[in-house]
């Protein structure tokens, strides 16, 4: 004989809408069949979206999912933008709905639908990459947020949550935009492009994210699926004779040249003096009949050792050592004011001209510095990414500049095109892997995209040609 209450439950069958239980029937919440699996969940996530002030659709990244108990039904912000996460939070979700009420998910999912400002988030996130396993430099760090805070400029982005796959592309198609109406270059747009995604990318590696969501800050990064495009520019050697040049007239940068007719008037010709002031707008205010030994060091270091500029600017003498056999070695270590990039310290093995070279270039004995003058306080790993020695890096640059290195680029570095070269005669002579190791990359793919030349082409002694 049927009940009352069992024809009921036939009739409503697996529904679970109509299946909560009234307060006049303390019966068990039924659970619909199949809501115990992420599949059923992740078929009823959906994505939110609002008009910003300037009436553009925002689409928010992370899925949203609706949930029933106590005959009441919420709309829940979940906080992954992937959706197989999403679902298994949902699954989660429901569960604890079932368990524990409404008011103990509200209280654990309140932050999740808190929004971030950009810089909010920057601050976060400078926050969390003190905590990392191997921190970023403060350079590095500064250098990722500005690219971040660019990126959303360009995509009218305002809070953190609404920069989306859509919302880089966007950004992107803005830059291309400007870009092109200032007759930019094709290969200079995309290559800048890439450097500020990938920048910007920075600010959400796994480890940030991580530490992040410890913190209450639960958010999915946004360039998943993004296209980084670059145009690599292929790396060619300086021809043999430039190199020949610079180290036989680089005695004359160190004494004085006698010859030069000092700021204002360079001795090579009209055009070639063009040149550099147009490229460099203070090159001409440098007097080469002066001595600018700290100048000739910074040569020295970049052509024959491979340093990066901040490396130069504070390199010790402390860094040169003398093993049992006399062989000279230079070990780039972390100091006070000091951290090197990537964090892991290298050994060079220097010939006894280059060390011989720099003491006599050296004028400032107690100076702790190859490139003379003396600390700062102020000085820290933390703030310390300005140059110390500025005036001599710049003259060195100029007197490159002179000399053809980088002089048709507006943004070339000749410094650091001597670097390419140590690296590129170090990989023609003992492979890419000591080039790798020298150069202090952690990965030989960035050695033969961007430093690794051939300087001297191979001999085919096999050709045989014959009649």
């Amino acid at each position: 004989m049927e009940t009352p209450n069992s024809s009921q439950s036939q009739a409503a069958g697996d529904n679970g809408d109509i299946c909560q239980v009234s307060a006049k029937t303390p019966k068990p919440m039924q659970v619909r069949s199949g809501q115990n699996t992420t599949a059923y969940w992740k078929e009823r996530l959906y994505r939110n979206t609002y008009k910003d002030r300037n009436g553009l659709t925002i689409t928010i990244p992370e899925y949203y999912v609706r949930l029933r108990h106590d005959g009441a039904t919420k709309q829940v912000r979940l906080s992954s933008s992937n959706k197989d996460k999403a679902a298994e939070e949902a699954l989660e979700l429901f569960a604890r709905v079932r368990r524990d009420g409404w008011r103990e998910v509200t209280v654990r999912h309140a932050r999740l639908s808190s929004g971030l400002s950009v810089e909010e988030f920057c601050e976060h996130y400078r926050r969390a990459a003190a905590s990392m396993e191997r921190s970023p430099r403060q350079v590095s760090i500064r250098l990722y947020c500005r690219c971040l805070k660019q990126l959303c400029r360009l995509a009218g982005v305002t809070d953190i949550r609404q920069l989306s796959q859509t919302a880089v592309e966007r950004a992107r198609d803005v830059y291309r935009s400007e870009a092109r109406r200032g007759k930019r270059q094709e290969a200079s747009i995309q290559n800048t492009l890439a450097k500020i995604i990938r920048n910007a990318k920075a600010c959400f590696s796994r480890e940030a994210l991580s530490i992040l969501k410890r913190s209450g800050v639960g958010i999915e990064s946004p360039f998943d699926g993004v296209r980084l495009t670059q145009e690599v520019q292929p790396v060619f050697s300086l021809p043999a004779h430039v190199v020949e040049a610079i180290w036989r007239e680089l005695p004359s940068l160190r004494d004085g040249n006698q010859a030069d007719h000092g700021p204002g008037v360079s001795s090579r010709k009209k055009d070639a003096t063009r040149r550099v002031s147009r490229t460099s707008p203070k090159a001409l205010e440098v007097d080469f009949r002066q001595q600018h030994p700290s100048s000739y060091a910074a040569i020295v270091l970049a052509l024959a050792c491979g340093l990066r500029a901040n490396e130069i600017d504070k390199s010790r003498w402390s860094w040169f050592s003398f093993n049992d056999g006399g062989e000279c070695f230079l070990s780039v270590t972390e100091e006070d004011d000091f951290k090197p990039k990537g964090g892991s310290a290298r050994i060079i093995k220097v010939p006894h001209s280059v060390y011989d070279a720099l003491v006599l270039a050296r004028r400032e004995k107690k100076s702790p510095y190859i490139l003379g003058g003396e600390r700062r306080t102020s000085d820290t790993i933390e703030n310390a990414e300005s140059y110390r020695c500025a005036k001599a890096l710049h003259i060195a640059i100029v007197w490159l500049r002179e000399r053809g290195i980088e002089s048709g680029k507006m943004r070339g570095n000749p410094l650091h095109r001597l670097r390419k070269q140590f690296g590129s005669e170090v990989a023609t002579h003992y492979g890419l892997f000591s080039a790798q190791k020298l150069l202090g990359h952690s990965s030989p793919t960035v050695t033969a995209k961007y430093y690794a030349a051939q300087t001297e082409l191979p001999e085919l002694t096999h050709v045989r040609i014959l009649g």
